[in-house]
């Protein structure tokens, strides 16, 4: 009986720590990764079309994921000034300006998590990413998405954790083991300048 009453102080112990966690942590991004524009180009042989190059920074000491679109590696070199580059193209949340106003969307990765391919954004690092853009110059807002990798305690591989995790609620065991997914919108609103060619 003494074992149980233990067990269940530590889960409820537990449980009301990690939901202080998620709540306080939840849905915001930290204030070290920034999201720049850089140019526009009309040439991209991932998005069909126009694109802009963003710089996706990272100040802190953390690294991060980032799944590339449709699932497969969007990886290319490209000349800037005479120098070599790579950018990539990654999921992100847009929020488009139509006729009937702004819709918003969002491209997520694949639920089976094998089949997605991931760019890492180390610590204290920049990389180079492309944002497809509308049609006709119509203004769009972007967001790029990033995860922090899952590092599952060690405690919770042992025989006492794994019991203790298996008496926790499904919705909480899934906020700690799932990566969380946070985001960084662009600075500005994103639309070719077909008019002025000087920014391609």
């Amino acid at each position: 009986m003494k074992t149980k009453l233990r067990v269940a102080i530590i889960v409820v112990t537990l449980s009301v720590i990690t939901t202080m966690c998620v709540l306080i942590t939840g849905g915001k991004k930290p204030n070290d990764v920034s999201l720049i524009f850089q140019r526009y180009s009309d040439l991209d042989p991932y998005a069909f079309g126009d694109v802009a190059f963003l710089c996706l920074t990272n100040a802190s000491n953390k690294s991060f994921l980032l799944t590339m679109t449709g699932n497969s590696n969007t990886h290319v070199w490209y000349s800037q000034f005479g120098r070599t580059k790579e950018s990539w193209m990654v999921n992100c949340e847009f929020s488009d300006h139509t006729q009937h106003g702004w819709t918003n969307w969002i491209q997520l990765p694949s639920p089976a998590r094998g089949s997605n391919s991931y760019v890492r954004l180390g610590p204290r690092s920049g990389i180079i990413v492309r944002v497809p853009l509308l049609a006709n110059g119509q203004h769009r807002k972007a967001a790029v998405l990033y995860e922090v990798p899952v590092t599952a305690s060690s405690f919770w591989l042992s025989p006492a954790g794994f019991r203790i995790l298996r008496m926790l609620p499904q919705s909480l065991r899934i906020r700690m083991l799932k990566p969380q997914l946070l985001k960084v919108w662009c600075d500005r609103e994103l639309s070719f300048p077909s008019e002025d060619t000087s920014k391609r």
